[in-house]
């Protein structure tokens, strides 16, 4: 069976600021603007730098993101989509769009790995327009059609795909450390053999 998304979740463009409110956004504290750069390549949230917003700017909270909703780019070279984690206070901006399932059809790690796979990120950049930078419309993610599988199979699709991306984090994590090794080695060869 399929559905379009707009059928299984509702999506929605997150929060843009202009004049005013984009000069009063940051904060000392408040929630995190989620941005595109808060978005990993692999599919995954990744805040290096928080940028706290004034919660006071999303007034009815439809941006406010919470734990189970997807977060999708909505422009640029890539679409990648993120899961957003339990325990994460954020705002959505406006380079993302926000998609919250409310069919139980459906389950946001199958959902997640599905808006990552090659063949939907080739669907949703032809459908991209703009000359200088790609943008997609959230009418296009809206019908997008999605498989709904059963359920088992679902939870099969979205445990693979958590370890998959495990085992990328820990490939890359193990070639950083085997670099610093090298790195360590190589400049106490060099700095030994000069001193002799």
């Amino acid at each position: 069976m399929q559905l379009l998304l707009d059928e299984i979740a509702d999506v929605r463009t997150g929060l843009t600021l202009r004049g005013a409110d984009a000069a009063k956004r940051t904060v000392e504290e408040g929630p995190h603007y989620l941005r595109i750069s808060d978005l990993s390549d692999g599919g995954s949230l990744v805040i290096t730098e928080t940028q706290p917003i004034d919660p006071g700017l999303d007034l009815d909270h439809r941006h406010r993101v919470r734990a189970g909703d997807i977060v999708l780019a909505n422009r640029g070279s890539r679409m990648t989509a993120a899961l957003v984690p339990a325990g994460l206070d954020a705002i959505a901006s406006s380079q993302l769009f926000v998609v919250r399932l409310k069919s139980p059809k459906v389950l946001p790690g199958f959902l997640h790995t599905f808006l990552n796979l090659q063949s939907t990120q080739e669907h949703l950049r032809s459908h991209a327009r703009g000359s200088y930078v790609q943008t997609l419309s959230v009418a296009i993610l809206r019908s997008l059609s999605i498989p709904v599988l059963p359920m088992k199979t679902q939870q099969q699709v979205a445990s693979l795909s958590e370890l998959a991306a495990e085992e990328r984090r820990l490939v890359a994590e193990l070639t950083e450390k085997r670099s610093q090794y090298l790195d360590r080695s190589l400049s106490r060869i060099l700095y030994h053999s000069s001193l002799t």
